[in-house]
């Protein structure tokens, strides 16, 4: 394809196409070639675009946890319960995951392989410290079990995330179907939500 022949769209394109490959291949796994033949243009037109790997890698990252990431920030910072958050959090968090298998696996190993090529915040969003700190309050006023605002967000994330990183290893093991896949996703969240509420609020 000729650059006088390609769409106007050529730069969301080339970033979908990025997205995509960058999600299965890795930032090392991955050139710009790749890239540029998922897109259906020349590595030039690519370059011509992003200038170079490293710079579409990062704006394809942060993309990803301001899209990705945006239903559980609000969540976070939502002035309600604790009893009506963490379900919800719990939910959102399978929602998001079930849409983008391949998300958490992406963003845990490129935030360990290559931590500076990602300019996303060092600190913890504001969101996320209100959530600590709700949590703390809890713990203060014997709303919930003595336990580290920290853990709280990790009995989350980690119960949540596995069910998805493991999915292979369920596949191969099972040999479970799609369909029964879904439904076992199902009821392993009620599974953590109940696991979780219990925990904190039963003591």
């Amino acid at each position: 394809m000729s650059e006088d022949t390609v769409p106007q769209n050529t730069e969301e394109r080339i970033k979908e196409a990025a997205r995509k490959v960058f999600m299965e291949k890795g930032f090392d796994g991955t050139t710009t070639r790749d890239i540029a033949e998922a897109a259906g243009i020349n590595v030039a037109l690519t370059n011509y675009y992003f200038r170079s790997k490293e710079k579409l890698f990062r704006m394809i990252f942060e993309d990803a946890h301001r899209e990705f990431f945006h239903e559980s920030h609000e969540l976070l910072q939502r002035p309600i319960s604790l009893r009506e958050k963490i379900p919800q959090l719990i939910a959102s968090d399978f929602r998001l995951f079930a849409k983008n298998p391949n998300l958490s696996l992406f963003l845990i190993t490129e935030r360990h392989r290559h931590p500076e090529l990602l300019a996303t915040a060092k600190e913890a969003p504001p969101a996320v410290l209100f959530f600590l700190n709700q949590v703390q309050e809890a713990v203060t006023q014997g709303e919930i079990r003595p336990v580290a605002p920290a853990h709280v967000l990790q009995l989350i994330m980690a119960n949540v995330q596995f069910v998805f990183l493991s999915k292979p290893i369920m596949f191969q093991c099972t040999n479970i179907s799609p369909t029964a896949y879904a439904e076992f996703v199902s009821q392993h969240q009620q599974l953590v939500t109940q696991m979780i509420m219990i925990y904190l609020f039963d003591f």
